[in-house]
């Protein structure tokens, strides 16, 4: 990776063991000019390969956080989820991978630091979002705390799925998504551009472009000082077709 500012990030959403979409995405990734990758966590709980899906992470150097379904596995927890993982099926390699992947990493990129974490910061069920009738409002305590540290430009999580950009004073928030359903996906941010590009991931073909987004808020996207303004009448800036 080298110690020198990112310019390109590749994005990887919650995993959920697609080792499959997730073995296409990094293949992909190779040919795209990336400085560095990432992955939001939940490698656990899913329809593929816990195992392999480790492996293709440690083997391409992503940079990656625990989400709450690794943290339940490792504890023997929630193991009534769909496709649940067990404890079991881990190598010894891979249950010392899983055992330490940190809650939260923080980059360096040209524009400025990024938190990169499941939910927000050490919470792993923390989410965010500024609702819209009839949705109901997240609010995060942990990011208003982030928010008035100022400390960072960008914060990557994921947990939500649903990949979204959320304007605050200060610092860009871009939720992942997902590998795992119907709207998986990828994304890279230009940061020397100022954008993201939104990519769906299929079975059996590389990622499509679907759409390309501005980094940097925008007359028409609402900017928020801290989630405790969130009053249910934003409209997403969704990364979706």
């Amino acid at each position: 990776m080298g110690s020198r500012p990112i310019k390109r990030l590749g994005i990887i959403g919650d995993l959920h063991g697609e080792h499959a979409r997730l073995e296409l995405a990094l293949n992909w990734f190779a040919g795209q000019q990336i400085d560095a990758l990432v992955c939001t966590g939940d490698i656990a709980d899913g329809r593929g390969c816990i195992n392999l899906s480790c492996e293709l992470l440690r083997q391409a150097d992503v940079q990656t956080v625990a989400g709450n379904h690794d943290r339940w596995l490792l504890t023997d927890k929630a193991r009534h989820v769909n496709d649940a993982h067990r404890r079991e099926e881990l190598s010894e390699e891979n249950l010392d991978y899983l055992s330490g992947l940190p809650r939260q990493r923080q980059l360096d990129t040209s524009r400025g630091p990024v938190l990169l974490c499941h939910g927000v910061a050490d919470n792993d069920l923390a989410k965010v979002w500024p609702g819209r009738k009839p949705e109901e409002v997240e609010r995060s305590a942990e990011l208003d705390a982030v928010l008035d540290d100022g400390h960072y430009r960008y914060l990557i999580n994921g947990h939500m799925h649903f990949r979204v950009l959320i304007d605050f004073v200060g610092l860009t928030l871009l939720n992942a998504g997902t590998l795992r359903g119907d709207h998986a996906g990828v994304s890279v941010v230009d940061f020397e551009a100022d954008s993201i590009s939104a990519y769906a991931a299929f079975d059996a073909q590389p990622p499509e472009r679907l759409i390309e987004k501005t980094l940097a808020p925008c007359e028409r996207r609402r900017v928020w000082r801290n989630t405790q303004e969130f009053d249910g009448t934003w409209t997403p800036v969704t990364l979706h077709a």
